[in-house]
């Protein structure tokens, strides 16, 4: 079988294409005091840029209980059952879908040289709740999810592994997202990074982790597929 060619572009959720105003940690603490009676697992941990699995295995280190696989089961379901929650309430300012993304995905799904996918921490199933609370789930073709692999990395080659299964051999991978962790992973399988300021982090600190571009938003990609294109061509 022949494989189309193309341009992977694999977008970060959280911090690049929505922000939830916290969503994400609110569930998954109510989902582990409810499980295991402790309040407030995840202060202190980072979680920006990082999978859900790290997260659980930091998180049931430090409360004592020793993680093991068997719990993520049982964990992941109870905090899909908050996250629900969490989405369908009024998280007040600055809840919603972040600027330039509408225009961005529009304009590369209409280009037939590149294909949309997902790169994320979050478990496919958190994925899917986030993104589809915005309508913007049914954009991406493919994804690589934080339930596969603990660290971020091995995200880029199950990516990789989707889009061949679809009949696509990208010429080219680009990751977007807003953490240093999403530069890192692009880079150490070969591919660029597109860093939006979005999050938790400001456009210098994302120009030190060697992005090949840092905007401010989305919105300064326009057209995105004439500055990816660019990109391409200068890797060549």
């Amino acid at each position: 079988m022949s494989l189309a060619q193309t341009v992977l572009v694999l977008f970060d959720i959280d911090g690049t294409l929505v922000d939830t105003t916290g969503a994400g940690v609110r569930g998954m603490n109510t989902a582990f005091e409810r499980l295991h009676g402790r309040p407030a697992a995840l202060s202190g941990v980072a979680v920006a840029g990082r999978t859900d699995l790290a997260i659980l295995t930091e998180i049931y280190g430090a409360s004592g209980i020793g993680f093991e696989r068997a719990h993520v089961p049982t964990l992941r379901d109870a905090y899909l059952d908050e996250l629900r929650r969490e989405m369908s309430r009024d998280a007040g300012a600055g809840f919603g879908v972040l600027p330039g993304v509408h225009a961005a995905l529009d304009a590369l799904d209409a280009d037939p040289s590149f294909t949309l996918g997902l790169l994320t921490g979050n478990f496919a199933g958190g994925a899917e709740i986030k993104l589809g609370h915005f309508d913007l789930w049914r954009r991406f073709r493919l994804g690589a999810f934080g339930d596969a692999h603990t660290n971020r990395r091995d995200l880029v080659p199950v990516a990789l592994e989707r889009a061949r299964e679809h009949g696509l051999e990208p010429s080219h991978v680009i990751v977007v997202g807003d953490t240093p962790l999403d530069v890192d992973c692009a880079h150490a399988n070969g591919a660029m990074a597109v860093a939006v300021a979005t999050g938790h982090y400001d456009a210098d600190q994302l120009a030190a982790t060697g992005a090949e571009l840092v905007v401010e938003t989305l919105d300064a990609l326009e057209p995105i597929t004439a500055c990816l294109s660019a990109l391409c061509a200068a890797a060549r």
